[in-house]
């Protein structure tokens, strides 16, 4: 990754072309696209926050998926999260404002989406908490 390297202007005319590498991909069941991008939040420092729910964690190639994402979007800007293994804390946040690219089983996205954003409530009340305690914030 080159820090500090913009990503192209027409990236969201890339993020479409996305759809089909995912849709091809028998083991990625849905995929985001969350962050600054989807918020129109566009700095020049920003980066492409993508998120992929797997079939089988074991059998992904992550390498070689953030490869292919980057030669379609003609940047190494990307931070690609594995939804299965995400910590609560990213999870939680990456459902408050997000993008669909692809869905393959919508019930199983709705049931994920239920679960995390019950767990991220939970989760944020105590972190305020412990904000709190710790720095006087939150």
């Amino acid at each position: 990754m080159i820090r500090f390297k913009k990503i192209p202007e027409d990236i969201h005319q890339k993020i479409d072309l996305l759809t089909d590498l995912f849709t091809e991909d028998f083991n990625i069941i849905f995929a985001y696209l969350f962050g600054g991008l989807v918020r129109d939040k566009r700095k020049p420092l920003s980066d492409v926050d993508l998120g992929i729910y797997v079939k089988n964690i074991k059998g992904l190639n992550y390498l070689s998926l953030f490869s292919k994402i980057s030669q379609i979007l003609c940047t190494d800007e990307i931070d690609l999260v594995v939804l299965n293994s995400a910590p609560i804390s990213l999870a939680g946040r990456s459902l408050q404002k997000r993008k669909i690219l692809i869905d393959k089983d919508p019930f199983l996205r709705h049931k994920y989406e239920s679960r995390i954003l019950r767990e991220f409530f939970d989760f944020t009340i105590k972190e305020k908490e412990i904000l709190h305690r710790r720095y006087g914030i939150g």
